[in-house]
């Protein structure tokens, strides 16, 4: 479970450094796919918009109301209609969002591969009551939205078809990047984070890192130009840097947990090894889950 309160929410804003006006701005770069990145407050997540002709496909929702509301005003600005919202885990950063999200677009249709859909359901109403407990309601929507479960293992767009890849294990178990290769691009949610700390609070073993970085290895093998991570800094590449970043960070980690010593001490390793990099609450939890 994501877990967050207003103390080490308010961390990991600052720690991502002050939001700036640039900062509020919709996020986007012209990758082939067009890519949002939240604002520090939001978490830094991606959103991955597939443009066709006329339709437009959403890969991930947002976390909070108003980075959802900046990405539905850059989806209107378009002018095409948002056909397909496609959730690629159920970590609530990648789905509150869509409350909003259908409050622009009703006639959207919400989706998540059959692995992923029973967590969402089984998870959702209690990640956004626990949110907006601990952090200001106004941050989130009225209602938590449950997608359907997908029938197979691809998306579409326009006649265009996208595979859904596993489900895989990255930050958590189950996720489902997409490959879209007519567009020699990869959306790869949260396996993979560019220039920030990872979310490592469900990965504490050897065991659970080496599945981490087979994943690594499976996705850089499709040999994708444009690799677009589950989060980011706005300037961030999205190429195959990010597979350098991940090897090192995971590595890091497992050294830092065999280190003896307290929290405070198995967080400075992690600093010492990776810098002081955004989403420091990723860190916080991990070494929270870490030490007990």
């Amino acid at each position: 479970m994501f877990l967050l309160n207003r103390r080490n929410f308010l961390q990991m804003t600052a720690g991502a450094g002050a939001l700036t006006a640039a900062g509020m701005r919709p996020a986007l770069a012209a990758t082939g796919a067009d890519v949002f990145t939240a604002d520090p407050m939001g978490g830094l997540v991606d959103s991955t918009l597939v443009v066709g002709e006329e339709r437009l496909l959403l890969i991930d929702a947002q976390f909070t109301a108003p980075n959802a509301q900046r990405l539905a005003d850059v989806i209107a600005a378009t002018g095409k209609t948002l056909e397909t919202i496609f959730i690629t885990h159920y970590h609530p950063d990648h789905h509150l969002g869509l409350a909003i999200l259908m409050e622009r677009f009703p006639e959207a249709k919400p989706v998540a591969h059959a692995s992923v859909q029973p967590l969402i359901a089984g998870a959702a109403q209690a990640m956004l009551d626990g949110m907006k407990q601990a952090l200001p309601p106004e941050l989130f929507g009225d209602t938590a939205v449950i997608p359907e479960a997908l029938p197979g293992d691809t998306l579409e767009l326009e006649g265009e078809r996208f595979d859904i890849l596993g489900p895989v294990h990255g930050d958590t178990e189950v996720i489902t990047p997409v490959h879209l290769p007519q567009l020699d691009t990869l959306v790869a949610a949260d396996v993979l984070y560019q220039d920030t700390h990872l979310w490592v609070a469900e990965n504490l073993t050897g065991e659970d890192l080496n599945k981490w970085r087979a994943t690594l290895d499976d996705l850089e093998s499709l040999g994708a130009g444009t690799v677009i991570p589950g989060h980011r800094t706005e300037s961030s590449a999205n190429d195959a840097s990010v597979y350098a970043h991940m090897r090192t960070y995971l590595d890091a980690w497992e050294a830092a947990m065999d280190v003896q010593g307290s929290a405070e001490d198995l967080r400075a390793a992690m600093i010492e090894a990776v810098g002081d990099l955004p989403g420091g609450l990723f860190l916080d939890r991990g070494v929270a889950a870490a030490r007990g």
